[in-house]
């Protein structure tokens, strides 16, 4: 039977509880410190120490993120069958040993099937910490609780970054090899968390396995659709704004990595803060409408950059990332909170894995050859038909709140 929600309220003020979210953030924080180690040196070790070509290694990260995609549903039964702890475990051993992986690389073939299990696993952690989570928390506090979470991710990052850079910056050689060692052993270390933890039975309880039903659900289909849409601040940030700063305007390299500072700041600083904008459906909602908004305003910013100097533009360009950092807040905010409230009690899991498959889709399989293959070749004017596409994404919560299945606070 499903939990009241006078019984998860219980749970929140439950000694039980404060001492659950401290093993959740603190398994976070090891995690992505893990991931943020080879994150932001992975393109250079792929070109680099397995000597393979950049368009090469552009394939296999969007077939690694297909594989990824492919591979929801007999994750999302999965957890649907034994609950989100045990399954999250073995997510992450298999990250471990694909990490290792990487030392082995000798060709494309090799890195494809590394790369495919890493995009695999990487997909599945989030949605499964979402569901231990979710099965924790009450109603009330779960934004905040995931907000807290985002921000233990954006640190983690930001930490294993520094250490990635120290690390390469000493000159060492194989400087390689202690970081990929590190992120395996980071990932063993979460999967002991999660394993020895006890008191936590609750938060793995057993749901029905059904996946079917939901890959016929019209409402978890186009809502992931639409975040997909809404999603695509990361290929927008991640690919087009490096390339196109660097091919289209008089801003010197190194100011990519400067803006990408601030991104991460303006993160850490404002997840939380900004849990209201998205704390109850309805204003869910209108954050997906002003994130779609804020895309758009920022696909016009980058369009205009080229047509100004050196220090002009390089504001510009600040400018359209401050707008994707706010959108990019508002939108992993709001679909923490529609996700939840949209997934069925019993099938919790299984919905939530499913439904991150539109991060994947947006910034590993659609996202990079969109930018590439269409906002990028076609230049300015690649940039004002996203932004009308996104203003037209706007709308759709509009829509859907005046709708027959529109809510209230």
């Amino acid at each position: 039977m499903g939990t009241s929600t006078a019984t998860l309220d219980h749970r929140g003020t439950d000694p039980g509880y404060r001492q659950f979210l401290p093993l959740v953030q603190g398994a976070t924080l090891i995690e992505w410190t893990g991931t943020g180690l080879f994150l932001a040196v992975s393109t250079i070790y792929f070109v680099k120490v397995a000597h393979l070509s950049t368009s090469s290694v552009g394939t296999g990260l969007t077939i690694g993120g297909a594989a990824a995609v492919a591979t929801a549903v007999p994750i999302a039964r999965l957890a649907g069958r034994f609950g989100p702890k045990p399954v999250l475990i073995g997510v992450m051993l298999l990250r471990a040993l694909a990490t290792i992986g990487y030392l082995w690389v000798d060709g494309w073939w090799s890195f494809l099937l590394v790369v495919a299990v890493v995009a695999v696993t990487e997909q599945s952690s989030p949605p499964l910490v979402q569901s231990y989570v979710g099965a924790r928390a009450p109603e009330s506090l779960r934004a905040k609780v995931m907000a807290v979470q985002r921000t233990v991710v954006n640190l983690g990052i930001s930490l294993g970054g520094l250490i990635a850079g120290a690390a390469l910056g000493s000159g060492a050689p194989g400087a390689f090899r202690p970081l990929l060692i590190g992120g395996a052993i980071a990932y063993v270390v979460v999967a002991a968390v999660y394993a020895t933890s006890r008191g936590e039975e609750t938060a793995t309880v057993v749901e029905s396995p059904r996946v079917a039903p939901l890959l016929k659900d019209r409402g978890l289909l186009g809502f992931t659709a639409y975040n997909a849409l809404v999603s695509l601040w990361m290929p927008v940030l991640n690919v087009a704004f490096p390339l196109w700063l660097v091919t289209e305007t008089d801003v010197p390299e190194r100011y990519v990595g400067i803006l990408y500072a601030v991104n991460t700041v303006l993160c850490i600083a404002l997840q939380y803060p900004l849990n209201r904008c998205y704390s109850t459906t309805r204003r869910a909602w209108y954050s997906y409408a002003t994130a779609a908004l804020l895309l758009a305003l920022g696909a016009l910013a980058f369009a205009a950059a080229p047509g100004f100097g050196r220090r002009e533009a390089l504001l510009v360009l600040g400018s359209a990332v401050v707008l994707l950092t706010f959108a990019e807040l508002l939108q992993v905010g709001a679909s923490w909170t529609l996700s939840f409230d949209l997934a069925p009690e019993r099938g919790r899991s299984a919905y939530l894995v499913l439904f991150n498959t539109s991060r994947t889709v947006a910034n590993r399989v659609a996202g990079p050859v969109l930018m590439t293959g269409v906002v990028l070749a076609l230049g300015t004017a690649g940039w004002i038909a996203l932004a009308c596409v996104l203003l037209l994404g706007a709308l759709v919560p509009f829509a859907i709140l005046r709708g027959p299945r529109g809510t209230d606070d």
